[in-house]
């Protein structure tokens, strides 16, 4: 067990190790400083700023910041691709639907929380000065409810927060105690902590100081003090009924395992157990003589989560370095050269004049460099009564191409110390293709792809340290709000059996089972709609039937007003194997049954009506049939008859001994033969012929 420790023991462990970190972040807090202060322009030192502010002769002292393109660039670079939570179960006791459903959670968490804009502070907060950091907070649901939930808040001042040297993680996940300290007013101390023993002792006055640096005449500092404290315990390796072996805790088992259960042996039989260590967190709110609070956290991390720059350890110190660090030489050359550039225009427009000794008597030369006088006289002797000529100027060609030329090389050196060159910020290249642009200005989202990736990393372990709260801090059966990728709520029921409209049962206990986190990049929500939209806008002007089958998507992914209720409206349109039913509550047994039956039903009756039509359909054709040979029996007699009359006229011309008809006779008896070829194909009535060819003229 662990040594119990007297609140003086804590609170003396707690000043020395505060001191340690002050010791081993001191270089590393003096360069954030002043890398802070040039992002806020305070770019001059403060003896040459005095010198050509406050001397004899006042020179300019300009300030051009060139270094908030980068900052921006590489925070704006986070707003376009933002990192999502994934939740994954990693054993048999945890399953996908609750792994989805804590992800829901986290992903509501990070709205409430409004987790955007805290983890875009922390990274601004890297680039600009090294380090950020941001934590994971506890409240109350409401002021009438003994529910907590979680919160993800932002840590405005970086520097109040000092972590363990001695972690060694990227993400510091390993660190064993941390602090986030803040200086508080007198009067705002009283107020807070009247039953303090430093407000019953009016802050010490006349009284040596117990605790210099923590303790002021006008404050004191308050600091939030974690520390992980680790115990050894025996781990046995228990056997569940579902086959499943996990370990528990030996003191935690009483004298009999609980039915089901059963210890898992070695071959020679004895119990599978090690020796491992337990870990609580302790949070104590000191002020370096007493500690006006105790929590004990339901975590097993610190939830302080740091977002660093560029780590490396040199000499066994450690140093973390900004995006801008190595820039501010640069960015001070550029000052000066810009500020004498300016200095010596003003100075070119008041070169001094110069003339003999006695010349300058009139009053209007002393302000000659500053009053645009109409003229001025001179005096035409000198002091000794010579003649004297006119006053002359003493002009020089300043060298502002020089300056110039030392300014863009300047400029060009804080490009090239932040990675963030001009296609990076939009300057037009020679590049034609929209591929070329687009990778010529990803050039420094890569070479400054570290922040990012220092940024994902801790946004990682802020899902594992959720993860290990969810269970502990929605520990009884509750509604919860869950948050989907469209960011589409829903609330479902936590540890504890339900059934939801359409009538399904679920089940989503947060305290069984293990899971795990990743954190993927992805453009954000509306980006994706965007993308989703031209593609399918694309697919349907290429293929336009595709819009009679998801014609509902592409609605749902426009951005114009009523596009949702077109896509509605459209869904409903879609064949019934096309529209999604989920919303709609599942048939009942015995009416699925019933229109299974009635289908039945209906498949037979409409087979027997297929062959009572197909039956039909003979009778007509056969109908039609004897009617078309009526038909052709009467053409056939009326064409005989007419053929006939012919045929008689034909033998009355050739007996009246007609011979200049005998060629026209052959016509005739081809028209005839014609005639009887069309009687013999044609289904359709065809009316006898009026006369053949030259029938019943005589020659």
């Amino acid at each position: 067990m662990a040594k119990q420790r007297t609140e003086q023991d804590i609170i003396a462990t707690a000043k020395k190790r505060f001191a340690l970190a002050e010791s081993a972040e001191e270089d590393i807090r003096r360069e954030a400083r002043i890398d802070l202060e040039f992002v806020a322009g305070e770019q001059w030192d403060s003896d040459d700023r005095n010198r050509r502010q406050y001397g004899n002769v006042r020179r300019p002292c300009l300030t051009f910041n060139k270094l908030t393109g980068p900052l921006n660039q590489v925070s704006n670079e986070a707003r376009l691709n933002q990192l999502g939570i994934e939740v994954h179960p990693v054993n048999t006791r945890a399953d996908e639907e609750t792994a989805d459903v804590i992800e829901g959670m986290i992903r509501h968490i990070e709205y409430a929380s409004k987790a955007d804009q805290v983890y875009e502070t922390a990274l601004e907060q890297a680039a600009a000065c090294s380090f950020g950091y941001f934590e994971i907070t506890t409240q109350f649901v409401s002021p009438t409810s003994f529910d907590q939930e979680l919160r993800i808040e932002g840590i405005p001042d970086q520097f109040s927060v000092l972590l363990d040297p001695y972690a060694t993680q990227p993400d510091k996940s390993d660190m064993n105690w941390a602090f986030k300290a803040e200086w508080i007013t007198r009067e705002d101390y009283e107020d807070q902590y009247p039953d303090s023993q430093m407000t019953s002792v009016g802050f010490f006055q006349n009284v040596l100081n117990p605790a210099p640096g923590w303790i002021g005449t006008d404050g004191v500092r308050v600091a939030n003090y974690w520390v992980v404290e680790k115990t050894p315990r025996t781990l046995v390796a228990i056997e569940f009924p579902d086959g499943v072996v996990s370990g528990v805790y030996e003191d935690m088992i009483g004298a009999e395992l609980p039915p089901g259960l059963k210890y898992h042996l070695t071959p020679d039989g004895k119990k599978v157990r090690r020796v491992t260590e337990s870990r609580e967190v302790k949070c104590y709110k000191i002020n370096g003589i007493e500690i006006l609070d105790e929590t004990d956290w339901r975590g097993r991390w610190i939830p302080i989560l740091p977002v660093l720059g560029k780590e490396m350890w040199i000499n066994g110190r450690r140093r973390i370095f900004s995006l801008i660090r190595f820039a501010r030489d640069a960015q001070r050359l550029y000052n000066f050269y810009r500020s004498q550039e300016a200095e010596i225009v003003m100075l070119g427009t008041k070169a001094p004049w110069i003339g003999a000794k006695g010349i300058f008597k009139d009053t209007r030369w002393e302000t000659a460099n500053v009053v645009p006088w109409a003229y001025i006289e001179y005096e035409p002797l000198d002091i000794a009564g010579n003649p004297a000529s006119a006053p002359q100027r003493n002009t020089f060609e300043p060298p502002i191409q020089a300056l110039s030329i030392g300014a863009a090389q300047a400029s060009e050196d804080i490009k090239a110390t932040t990675n963030v060159f001009d296609a990076s910020l939009g300057a037009p290249g020679p590049e034609s293709s929209g591929i070329a642009i687009q990778r010529r200005q990803n050039q420094s989202g890569v070479s400054n792809f570290h922040f990012i990736d220092n940024l994902k990393r801790a946004i990682r372990q802020c899902g594992v340290i959720l993860c290990d709260l969810i269970p502990h801090i929605y520990d009884t059966a509750r509604e919860v709000q869950i948050l989907g990728d469209d960011r589409k709520q829903e609330i479902v029921m936590v540890n504890a059996r339900f059934q939801d409209e359409r009538g399904k049962y679920h089940e989503y206990d947060l305290s069984v089972g293990d899971y795990d986190v990743a954190v993927e990049a992805a453009p954000s929500y509306p980006t994706q709609r965007q993308e989703a939209y031209a593609r399918l806008a694309e697919i349907t002007q290429a293929y336009p039937q595709f819009l009679q089958i998801a014609g509902d998507l592409l609605f749902q992914n426009a951005d114009f007003p009523n596009a949702n209720k077109i896509a509605e409206r459209f869904q409903k349109t879609l064949p019934p194997a096309l529209q999604d039913n989920e919303d709609q509550p599942p048939v009942p047994p015995a009416v699925a049954q019933r229109i299974q039956s009635d289908a039945q039903t209906i498949e037979q009756l409409t087979a027997a009506l297929k062959i009572e039509k197909e039956k039909a359909d003979g009778k007509v054709l056969e109908q039609a049939s004897k009617n078309r040979i009526d038909i052709m029996k009467i053409q056939s007699e009326n064409w005989q008859a007419a053929l006939k009359a012919q045929v008689d006229l034909l033998v009355a011309d050739i007996k009246a001994g007609s011979t200049e008809n005998v060629a026209l006779l052959g016509e005739r008896t081809a028209a005839i033969q014609h005639l009887i070829g069309l009687l013999s194909r044609s289904d359709e009535p065809v009316a006898p012929p009026a006369a053949m060819p030259g029938a019943g003229v005589v020659q």
